[in-house]
């Protein structure tokens, strides 16, 4: 959507907002009796399942994509190997080209 739609601005607002209900749902009442209903142990292997789960994700939104098992889990994992690829092939792209430019403005 353009920045300049006359919709844009009510639409950021409602993200906005919806944001700050999650965190303030998450922060204030769902980490706090996950806190209060599991051990530490269990505490730290959840958040290292999350890790795991993290780099197995899409890093881009891919909207159109199944939202729905079992289609969710196999596109998901495609995506995410192709999103890796391209995000290592940018990064990469990115620094032979920073170091292209260093050496010619040496060079200049």
């Amino acid at each position: 959507m353009d920045p300049h739609d006359e919709r844009f601005q009510a639409k950021v607002t409602v993200l906005i907002e919806n944001v700050r209900h999650h965190v303030k749902e998450e922060e204030g009442e769902l980490f706090p009796e996950l806190r209060r209903a599991m051990k530490r142990k269990e505490l730290e292997e959840l958040a290292q399942a999350l890790e795991q789960a993290k780099k197995m994700a899409p890093t881009h939104p891919h909207p159109r994509a199944p939202d729905t098992p079992p289609g969710n889990v196999i596109a998901g994992v495609a995506s995410a190997a192709v999103d890796r690829a391209e995000d290592t092939g940018k990064r990469t792209v990115r620094r032979v080209l920073g170091r292209t430019r260093s050496r010619e403005r040496k060079a200049g």
